[in-house]
């Protein structure tokens, strides 16, 4: 006499019992692979029949037999889950289930719940002048792409798959699908951000498909890794390791210093830049705060480097606060200066550093526009943003050689001589 199914899963529960967490730490490395994948199809066969089941809770009525509000409510409350959840799970055993191809590759094991949710929603999509052959045309053609392609492929194909009874527009098809899922994105689009109070700002954001990897290309360009070469032992405290996380987040910075604020729309007549307010003595003693149009507190040394990097107007006041100075005209380099700059750095001179010329910026090395340098080509030298940070903050000096070779000199924290040192790459010019 066959099984019920309540005393298949009390075996199966027996069996699971049976086996050892520790036991895959001993298997080799193949091995272990082979039987993750195995592990992943057995997942997806007991959820097919965990969807059916809840189907059948969800048709049986028993929800309202127990005072539950919903069957998700009542399966939520058995199982250490939430009432959202436990709809979810509902609605999706309800979408599967009316897919019975893919209900049955599930169970199989032939495809994993996300594909089989790709499919069945993709199914509930079709026009409403769709045939039923028609519809299982297009079930059993994505389930024979399914084993061969991941998700976002299969996500693609799905977008295309009229092709199976209507080629000659599937291209259209295809545009309008995109062309809907872009208005819905755009409606969700948003963005927060708020104050911790603790000198950072915590936020999140929901973006459409096209300008989330246009975001994530850009920072994970910034961030790119940095080729240390022939690096010394005094060189490890200047180069964290920072987490994927961390290196986002200051390419993001980056990203956000380099918003060209004289094109951003005018507000009130007014152009969008930002002023940084300090005091005379702050350039020239390095240790006050400075002041942004906004009221932000900013330490002396973002200051001097946002001076002499970023598109920020510094507006300078003497001791009875009047204004001194609302920013020289020749702040920043020329377009002309910086060719010849990365004619001659040809990236930035931090030694070991492989940033190119076009993600560095103009750096006042004799003397800073904040100590009132003039913006000279003989003065300037391309530094990426991190080492520019890196200068401003832990006192190295940049001089130029009697062969006009820039050269860094590190603190005294580094090299107790301040011995200097210049890029390889001028060596290998030279």
């Amino acid at each position: 006499m066959a099984q019920s199914p309540a005393q298949q899963v009390v075996d199966l529960h027996v069996l699971l019992d049976s086996m050892s967490l520790d036991a895959y730490d001993d298997m080799a490395g193949p091995e272990c692979a082979a039987l993750a994948t195995s592990l992943m199809r057995a997942t997806a066969r007991v959820k097919a029949h965990e969807l059916s089941a809840v189907r059948s809770v969800e048709k049986s009525d028993e929800a309202r037999r127990r005072g539950a509000t919903s069957t998700g409510s009542l399966l939520a409350g058995s199982f250490g889950g939430d009432r959202r959840a436990g709809d979810r799970l509902v609605k999706q055993a309800d979408r599967i289930a009316k897919a019975t191809q893919t209900q049955g590759a599930l169970a199989k094991g032939e495809v994993s719940l996300a594909q089989a949710e790709l499919i069945a929603k993709t199914l509930d999509g079709l026009p409403s002048t769709v045939t039923v052959d028609q519809r299982e045309a297009c079930e059993t053609q994505l389930l024979c792409d399914a084993p061969s392609m991941d998700l976002k492929n299969l996500s693609r194909r799905a977008d295309r798959i009229t092709d199976v009874f209507d080629p000659e527009h599937v291209d259209e098809t295809e545009n309008r699908i995109v062309e809907d899922r872009e208005k819905r994105a755009w409606a969700k689009t948003e963005f927060w951000m708020v104050d911790q109070r603790d000198g950072t700002h915590k936020g999140g954001f929901v973006l459409p498909e096209a300008q989330a990897d246009m975001l994530r290309t850009a920072l994970e360009a910034i961030s790119a890794p940095q080729v240390m070469k022939n690096e010394t032992p005094e060189d490890a405290v200047l180069y964290e390791r920072p987490r994927y996380g961390q290196k986002m987040g200051w390419a993001f910075c980056t990203l956000i210093e380099k918003i060209p604020a004289d094109q951003l729309p005018d507000t009130a007549g007014v152009g969008a830049i930002m002023t940084v307010n300090l005091d005379h003595d702050v350039l020239i003693d390095k240790v006050a705060t400075a002041t942004l149009s906004t009221g932000t507190k900013i330490s002396a040394g973002q200051a001097r480097r946002m001076a002499c990097e970023l598109r920020i107007l510094p507006a300078v006041f003497g001791g009875e606060s009047l204004p001194l100075d609302h920013g020289r005209t020749k702040r920043l380099f020329t377009r002309h200066q910086r060719r010849a700059q990365e004619h001659r750095d040809k990236g930035c001179i931090f030694p070991g550093c492989d940033r190119p010329p076009h993600w560095c910026v103009g750096h006042h090395a004799r003397r800073t526009w904040a100590d009132g340098g003039t913006t000279d080509l003989d003065d300037g030298v391309l530094i990426c943003p991190h080492h520019h940070r890196v200068v401003h903050d832990r006192g190295w000096d940049i001089v130029f050689a009697a062969d006009g070779i820039p050269e860094l000199i590190p603190p005294a924290t580094i090299d107790p001589k301040r011995r200097p040192r210049r890029h390889a790459r001028f060596a290998l010019a030279a």
